[in-house]
């Protein structure tokens, strides 16, 4: 049974957080013909008539681009041809049949639709005993989305989101659909996409370009996930001050120099920290996470119905505040964060009760930039020192990723990446902020890479620049092979890819 498309009336669209609204040819939302229960006969259908979507837009001569949460800044999901909602399909497929060679346990793998949030997948994660590794501390996003960016969390012992991903499902013509995963490391059974009918590419070089495709390698219908036992972190919020210890632990994860909050001798799963440049003097907030089994006894559950949650990062806490002020100054920023992000103490959830943001908007504007550890210190204090001659009403986060082997992720800095969000009100003020220490980092000698999820002003050279000129052509030699056409190749592309020279 085909699925139900349907073509809105809509001429424009707008991101989830209002950083931009874009003029667009058509808008469709995709339903699954049996919305109620996941089928494979279904998914199939689902995938023909995704197909007959990329032939209209070859036929129109217009681009083509997948929608997930729409949760980026940065225009990556928008097109001026025809944006496809998958939000609507969100099938799931626990435990698929596995390659004779795979390591690992079936049930520890998850076949999700694109269309999957990261808030559904935790809810059905831990309905079946298991957990996601890392998210976001936002968890709006779809997961097909998600990875495409390369959204991370701050686990200190794995990578971004797309690197807990083992297989793809991607719809690449009106022909032609492909599973994805590495040669090295073959994880399904060769059954599965057959009965897709799917073309099963294994190639370690086409898989690790696509995971974070920015949506131009094609329709990304499915995604095979490693998922683990369900598992809960025992989380504490403190304020700390900036001194050499704190300095050493954000720097080297050398934790050896300052008394972390929680049980003595664990090492930390999760480690944060939030730093508001203009209240330096009362410290810095740090939360660290502890994973268990199961809650130690004596914890306390987290807050249901609080503005702002225990897992809550730099962006969430100022898209909650300006949703709540017309202005946020420097002065009233600071009074914020102490009524509605206070120091806590031994809290103990799930992975997805602790990370549950999907609403919030807030009139904020941010980026993220990437540096390997080693280069904390001296990445913070350049921004400090910005702060101090140009000060702007927002915070900085400090968070960290093992290095992926994508080739365009931004997290990909050995021997661990460290992202610095900065975010702040959207204002003329933060976003002149950013640019001076975007301006500052070019003429630096730290390695570095930007969210492609949040603002930047990166061109063609300077991707290039960032990344190498090796990881560059390994991407866009991927996504030739997946898209041998221009034409293709053209309905694939957008304003963004084009500006980043990767159309």
């Amino acid at each position: 049974m085909p699925p139900v498309i349907h073509e809105s009336s809509q001429k424009r669209w707008q991101n989830w957080h209002q950083s931009y609204t874009q003029k667009l040819e058509l808008l469709v939302d995709v339903w699954n013909a049996d919305a109620a229960q996941s089928t494979v006969p279904g998914y199939i259908d689902t995938t023909v008539g995704l197909q007959g979507l990329i032939q209209r837009a070859l036929t129109e001569r217009l681009e083509i681009r997948g929608l997930g949460g729409g949760w980026s800044f940065t225009k990556a999901p928008a097109t001026s041809g025809i944006l496809v909602n998958t939000r609507p399909l969100n099938y799931l497929f626990p435990a698929p049949r596995t390659h004779p060679a795979y390591p690992g346990r079936r049930e520890d793998l998850l076949f999700a639709q694109c269309g999957v949030s990261v808030a559904e997948l935790n809810h059905f994660l831990k309905s079946i005993g298991k957990s996601l590794t890392t998210s976001g501390a936002s968890n709006g996003q779809t997961i097909a989305g998600a990875i495409g960016t390369g959204t991370h969390g701050s686990s200190l012992e794995t990578g971004a989101m797309q690197d807990f991903v083992v297989g793809l499902h991607v719809v690449v013509s009106p022909d032609r659909h492909v599973w994805l995963e590495r040669a090295s490391a073959p994880v399904i059974h060769d059954e599965i996409p057959q009965k897709l009918g799917a073309e099963l590419i294994r190639d370690d070089a086409l898989f690790n370009a696509a995971l974070v495709g920015l949506g131009g390698f094609g329709l990304v219908h499915g995604v095979l996930m490693e998922v683990v036992d369900l598992y809960y972190l025992q989380a504490y919020r403190r304020r700390m001050p900036l001194d050499e210890g704190l300095w050493r632990a954000l720097d080297q994860l050398d934790f050896s120099g300052i008394t972390l909050p929680g049980p003595p001798g664990l090492k930390p799963y999760h480690f944060t920290a939030v730093i508001n440049p203009n209240d330096m003097e009362r410290g810095v907030f740090v939360t660290v996470m502890y994973k268990h089994a199961r809650c130690p006894e004596g914890s306390n559950p987290p807050s249901p119905g609080s503005k702002l949650t225990q897992g809550d990062s730099a962006l969430e806490i100022i898209g909650v505040l300006t949703d709540m002020v017309s202005e946020l100054t420097i002065p009233l920023l600071a009074r914020l964060m102490d009524r509605f992000y206070p120091e806590y103490e031994n809290v103990c959830g799930t992975h997805g009760e602790l990370f549950t943001d999907t609403t919030t908007r807030g009139k904020a504007w941010g980026s993220a930039v990437a540096v390997p550890l080693g280069r904390v210190r001296e990445t913070v204090e350049l921004a400090l020192a910005i702060n101090r001659t140009h000060a702007f009403p927002g915070l900085f986060g400090v968070r960290y990723a093992l290095p992926s082997r994508a080739p365009l992720a931004f997290t990909q800095h050995a021997p661990m990446t460290c992202i610095l969000d900065i975010d702040g009100a959207s204002s003329t003020r933060t976003k002149s902020y950013n640019r001076r220490v975007w301006q500052q980092l070019a003429g630096s000698s730290i390695p570095h890479t930007y969210h492609w999820g949040k603002f930047h002003e990166l061109d063609g050279p300077a991707v290039r620049s960032l990344y190498g000129e090796a990881r560059v052509d390994a991407w866009l030699e991927a996504r030739r092979a997946l898209l041998p056409t221009p034409e293709l190749r053209a309905a694939f592309a957008n304003d963004y890819l084009r500006e980043l020279g990767l159309a």
